[in-house]
C-alpha cells in the first residue's frame, strides 16, 4: 500500500497513474495527517509536489513521523527539496522553470508548437513520441545532496534524480505521462 502526501496540487496525475497499473494507495492532505491513523500496510510514502516554495515555507513536521520510520519515500518536485533539505542538502532558489525538457543535457527545452486549446496539456500519445521530454515546474533546485546520497541524473546545475537506500527523489513530475512513470516510478513502487 501506498500513501500519498500532497499539499495543494500534482495529486491527479499521480493517483491516475496509480490506478491504470492498479496500485493500491491512500490519498491524504498535509494539514489531515494529524488525523491520519497509521495503517501497517503503508510500505511506500510519496510527497507529492506543491505549489509552495520549500525555501519559503514553514517546516513540515507532520512528515518527520515518516522520515524515521521503515517505509521506501519517493519526493517529486517539492517533495525531492524537503527530502534533501531534511538529509542536510542544499537547495537554492532560481528562476521559475516551467515546461518540458528532454534528458539529454546538451539541448535547450523543447516547445509542442502545435495549435492546441486554452490550457491543453499532452497527452500520452505525445509523450510516447519522446518530442517534449521531463516535465519540470519549480524555483528551487537541489543542488548538493550528503554522501549518502547517490545523483543519478544532474540538468545543468542541479540534481534532477538521486536516492538514498530507502528514498528517491525525483525534481521533475514523473506522474505527468505513462512512460515517464512506468520508467522512473514503478520500479521502487515494486521494492
Amino acid at each position: 500500500m501506498i500513501l500519498i502526501v500532497y499539499f495543494d496540487a500534482f495529486k491527479k496525475d499521480l493517483e491516475k497513474r496509480l490506478l491504470e497499473h492498479g496500485i493500491a494507495y491512500q490519498l491524504v492532505k498535509y494539514a489531515d495527517l494529524e488525523h491520519y491513523k497509521e495503517d501497517d500496510r503503508i510500505r511506500h510514502v510519496i510527497i507529492a509536489g506543491s505549489r509552495q516554495r520549500i525555501l519559503r515555507s514553514r517546516d513540515l513536521p507532520l512528515l518527520e513521523p515518516f522520515l524515521a520510520k521503515d517505509v521506501y519515500i519517493i519526493g517529486i518536485c517539492f517533495g525531492f527539496q524537503y527530502l534533501a533539505l531534511k538529509s542536510g542538502g542544499k537547495v537554492v532558489e532560481g528562476e521559475r522553470f516551467k515546461g518540458r525538457r528532454p534528458t539529454d543535457e546538451g539541448r535547450r527545452p523543447q516547445v509542442d508548437k502545435r495549435p492546441t486549446d486554452e490550457g491543453r496539456r499532452p497527452t500520452d500519445e505525445d509523450l510516447r513520441s519522446n518530442t517534449l521530454g521531463l516535465y519540470f515546474n519549480h524555483y528551487d533546485r537541489v543542488m548538493n545532496l550528503p554522501d549518502d546520497w547517490t545523483v543519478i541524473q544532474r540538468i545543468g546545475d542541479f540534481i534532477n534524480i538521486a536516492a538514498t537506500k530507502k528514498w528517491i527523489g525525483f525534481q521533475f513530475h514523473p506522474e505527468k505521462d505513462d512512460e515517464h512513470f512506468r520508467h522512473y516510478v514503478l520500479p521502487f513502487l515494486r521494492i
